[in-house]
């Protein structure tokens, strides 16, 4: 997750001193950093999307017409979408004809189903896992500021307690072999953060519910997405510094896992068998393996910034974008021993009903069951909800990991097992 307002001033951290510099200069220097960029993958489609956005904020609707108009006939899911940056041309009809033209180019894919329907519209709920042993979903709530576990019939009951006092709960993760829930609990993107900022991974027992650790980050900016290696190293992304910490097996701090600052809009995490870490990023997704840093490259038919939540499976990655198009759940093949991206197949297209800022997923029984309508961009600086009472009850929707040609006329998750 992280707070859209804010995306345009994190695109590209190598502009500098965004705060000490007005907008407007800001904004130029930032079309600056991505013509740069461009120099080096002309044909990335998302970098021309990012100087629309940036043209549109400057109030030029000529130059941002001109390079949406240069996405067509590409199908690269590039759609502006409400509150992700052209506001100021929302009602222009130009714009909003180019806009359906480049909705109207991407294919529908069939429904995947709705899963699991709960009961609350104001959870807010961005982050979720798996506890394959106890066959229940955890879900962190934003605006509510705990945590809860979901069964497969939707029946919730409260998992974290008041005295835990957490923040706002993002990132989950769960280590089956060690018992554990690693949660994030931040208060980043609240106004209270700017007298007193909290950046914390907290972890549990799985079985007694009991807050076992709590690691405090008090350099860390705004805490994400959190992710457990094989070995037991656990890491975290910070999406406001572009950062990523890794607190090592048996280890009592996290510390700075590569370079502070490389990793511009780091968000989701993903690690494979082999201990790689994949990290999504504004403009695509790095690769994080013995040390060395890399953005993975990639064909110019595919666009895998934007990502949310990330996933390692069977040798590919699953992510969900919801950055630079209304949402959908794609399917990142990857070659070279998972070194390179060389296509991309979408899973379920952004026309889903039950999508209004799809965030995270979690991989249970064959699908990827995927937090449809988060509402995150409802959350307000102050805590409050805007307007609260259209919201609808959080669902989860199974999205099968391989396209599909028909919608499964049943999710796969089935009712908890008997244990003998």
């Amino acid at each position: 997750m992280m707070r859209r307002f804010l995306w345009i001033l994190a695109l590209f951290a190598a502009v500098p001193a965004w705060g000490q510099e007005d907008g407007q200069a800001a904004l130029r220097a930032q079309l600056a950093r991505i013509a740069e960029l461009r120099t080096s993958r002309p044909g990335d489609g998302l970098l021309a999307y990012y100087q629309a956005l940036t043209h549109a904020a400057l109030g030029d609707k000529g130059a941002a017409l001109a390079q949406l108009r240069g996405l067509l006939g590409r199908h690269l899911g590039l759609i502006p979408a409400p509150g992700l940056g052209f506001e100021g041309l929302w009602e222009d009809a130009d714009f909003q004809a180019v806009r359906r033209q480049l909705e109207a180019e991407e294919e529908r894919t069939p429904d995947a189903p709705v899963a699991i329907r709960l009961t609350d519209p104001k959870l807010i709920p961005e982050g979720i896992a798996w506890d394959g042993k106890g066959r229940r979903f955890f879900l962190g709530s934003i605006a509510q500021r705990k945590i809860l576990t979901v069964d497969p019939r939707g029946r919730t009951r409260n998992f974290s307690r008041t005295r835990d006092h957490l923040d706002a709960v993002l990132g989950l993760a769960v280590d089956a072999q060690r018992n554990r829930l690693y949660a994030v609990s931040t208060n980043g993107f609240e106004a209270a953060a700017a007298t007193a900022r909290r950046n914390a991974v907290v972890a549990y027992d799985l079985r007694s519910r009991r807050r076992i650790a709590r690691f405090d980050i008090a350099e860390a900016l705004q805490l994400n997405d959190v992710a457990v290696a094989p070995d037991g190293t656990v890491y975290v992304s910070d999406s406001a510094a572009g950062s990523v910490y890794r607190l090592p097996p048996g280890a009592r701090d996290f510390v700075p896992h590569g370079k502070t600052g490389a990793l511009p809009g780091a968000n989701g995490l993903a690690v494979a068998p082999d201990g790689k870490l994949y990290v999504t990023l504004d403009t695509g997704i790095a690769l994080m393996e013995g040390g060395t840093l890399q953005r993975l490259s990639q064909p110019d038919t595919v666009v895998t910034g934007c990502l949310d939540g990330l996933y390692w499976y069977e040798g590919d990655l699953l992510g969900i974008q919801n950055g630079c198009n209304p949402g959908r759940v794609v399917r990142i093949r990857l070659g070279e021993q998972g070194r390179q991206i060389v296509g991309l197949q979408v899973l379920q297209s952004h026309h889903h009903a039950a999508f209004d800022e799809p965030t995270t997923g979690a991989l249970a029984d064959g699908a990827l069951y995927v937090i449809a309508n988060s509402y995150v961009g409802r959350h307000q600086p102050d805590g409050s909800l805007k307007d609260p009472a259209t919201l609808q009850p959080t669902a989860l929707v199974a999205v099968p990991p391989a396209p599909a040609t028909a919608a499964p006329a049943s999710p796969p998750l089935g009712p908890p097992r008997r244990r003998r």
